[in-house]
């Protein structure tokens, strides 16, 4: 991805994903979750490790990946962020 966003509009992009993901954790598994920042490659806008104490099932952690995916491809199309990839692993 080509961007030419600096480095406070970055850091404004990252708080508002984390909170999108903090707001459907708690919709899905009303516990806590962890955000572990991860080296960037140069395209990556945005990589975090997510993580709870006790592992989610497999429709919670479905649930919560849809929900995380509506919620950021939702907010870059408000923002007019086009051509981005949203991966989860």
């Amino acid at each position: 991805m080509d961007h030419d966003y600096n480095e406070r509009e970055l850091k404004m992009l990252e708080v508002l994903l984390l909170n999108l993901a903090a707001h459907a954790n708690m919709l899905i598994t009303k516990g806590n979750m962890m955000f572990n920042p991860l080296e960037k490659n140069e395209d990556d806008l945005f990589r975090f490790q997510f993580a709870w104490q006790k592992s989610l099932s497999e429709e919670q952690y479905k649930d919560f990946i849809e929900s995380v995916e509506k919620k950021y491809n939702t907010a870059l199309m408000m923002s007019t962020i086009e051509n981005v990839r949203i991966y989860f692993q």
